[in-house]
């Protein structure tokens, strides 16, 4: 099982979205939309084997958790509006500690970006953190049986007392190109990397 969880720091915290102006209206929920696009869509096929999370951190509410679960999702389409149209029916929805299902396999919880990691290294998951001055993916060796949490961050970044975070973890950072990369390229690259070696 491969998941990815991004720290959103912008990204609004309620269902007022301008689906017109996702970049200028909704905290750069454009790019959450391409991540969730990279996390599972396919040429006519989606990725089952993958879940994506987004902590947002923007107004007026935040945080606000979104789960992703590639083997639950149905009539998502890999359009940023279509896609965007999802979020907004999670953000309307009214968030507990418990996750909330809005539409087929899209969730939404009150939730801290850290808890959710903390949670995923007490499954036993292997803790990555894409970063550009981390270690070569491909040096790596991965186990059939591994299951694993990508760490990313938007465009801001994730901020020293989070970075100061995961490395008290243990978490393993790694990089997967010399130049600075959009965090959904990120995701599509994990995925052709881990493809190849299976």
């Amino acid at each position: 099982m491969k998941e990815f969880i991004i720290k959103a720091n912008k990204a609004v915290t309620n269902g007022e979205i301008n689906l017109k102006d996702l970049p200028g209206s909704s905290g750069r929920l454009d790019l959450l939309c391409r991540c969730v696009n990279s996390a599972f869509f396919l040429s006519h096929d989606m990725r089952r084997d993958t879940i994506f999370y987004s902590v947002n951190y923007g107004s007026p509410n935040p945080p606000v958790a979104l789960k992703f679960v590639g083997s639950e999702l149905k009539r998502v389409s890999p359009d940023e509006r279509s896609i965007a149209l999802f979020i907004k029916k999670a953000l309307e929805k009214d968030a507990s500690e418990l996750w909330k299902e809005s539409t087929s396999g899209i969730y939404s919880s009150k939730r801290e970006f850290r808890d959710i990691i903390l949670e995923k290294k007490n499954e036993g998951k292997r803790i990555f953190y894409l970063h550009l001055n981390g270690k070569p993916l491909e040096d790596f060796e991965f186990k059939d049986d591994e299951d694993f949490l990508f760490v990313l961050g938007d465009h801001i970044g994730i901020g020293d007392k989070d970075e100061e975070f995961l490395e008290e973890l243990g978490a393993e950072k790694i990089s997967l190109s010399p130049l600075e990369l959009h965090a959904d390229h990120c995701i599509i690259l994990v995925h052709n990397i881990l493809d190849r070696l299976k």
